[in-house]
């Protein structure tokens, strides 16, 4: 309607002028400002993309860090290793269960910071009088260092990446481009009203992809915690 009333009220203004000298104006200052608004679109799109395919990654990242701690308790006896292997299953699943659906408010679980704690702690309580436990616990150490950060991130990744201010340059720069359509003096209304329809329906499209993409643990693109289930699947019996 907005589009319809917009080509209605400006067809109105222009058509007792000179339509010819009209539209090669109004075409040469469109080309431009249809351009840098390209341009503007096509960055925010890319950068978006990445941003979603490094918080998809960074998930492998924490899950593997999350992995090499568990294979390492399995490698000390289990007097040793039994708690922090069972730490780490648990770690995975309050953040399956609880975290992950807490992400797409820009929240986090309060257990799952403390189960990191409670790894940090059972590393340090690890053995470290022969070799082999001396070189556990060392990786284990910076492993769990890994892991912390790799979360930091993921939290970090969990809120919006576009700004405000961006936002409202995309929707100015929607209304100048779409709007400079409604100037052009095309014979037929119709025709006038589908070429600036379309432009409209395609730049309300890139748009909404813009905010899928700045949510990336929530909506129909978002990540899932595919690497936790991964990390869980197939595990032997708990020692």
């Amino acid at each position: 309607m907005t589009v319809a009333g917009g080509v209605f009220a400006l067809r109105r203004s222009v058509r007792k002028g000179a339509p010819d000298e009209h539209n090669e104006v109004a075409g040469m200052v469109f080309q431009t400002v249809g351009a840098l608004y390209t341009v503007l679109l096509a960055f925010v799109v890319v950068t978006e993309w990445t941003s979603l395919q490094d918080a998809r990654n960074n998930t492998f990242t924490e899950a593997n860090q999350l992995a090499a701690l568990y294979w390492n308790a399995r490698a000390l006896p289990p007097e040793a290793g039994r708690d922090l292997e069972a730490t780490t299953q648990r770690y995975a699943r309050v953040v399956i269960d609880d975290e992950w659906p807490l992400l797409s408010r820009g929240e986090h679980s309060p257990e799952a910071t403390e189960l990191v704690y409670r790894m940090r702690a059972e590393i340090n309580a690890l053995p470290s009088d022969d070799p082999h436990a001396q070189s556990i616990y060392d990786h284990s150490l910076s492993t769990i260092n890994d892991l912390a950060a790799a979360r930091r991130e993921r939290l970090s990744q969990s809120g919006h990446n576009v700004p405000s201010a961006l936002w409202l340059a995309l929707a100015l720069g929607a209304a100048v481009t779409v709007g400079f359509t409604f100037v052009f003096g095309l014979s037929k209304f119709w025709a006038h009203l589908l070429l600036a329809s379309a432009l409209a329906i395609l730049v309300l499209l890139v748009l909404a992809l813009i905010q899928l993409l700045d949510e990336p643990f929530s909506g129909s693109i978002a990540v899932d915690p595919d690497a936790f289930e991964i990390f869980l699947r197939g595990l032997p019996p708990q020692r």
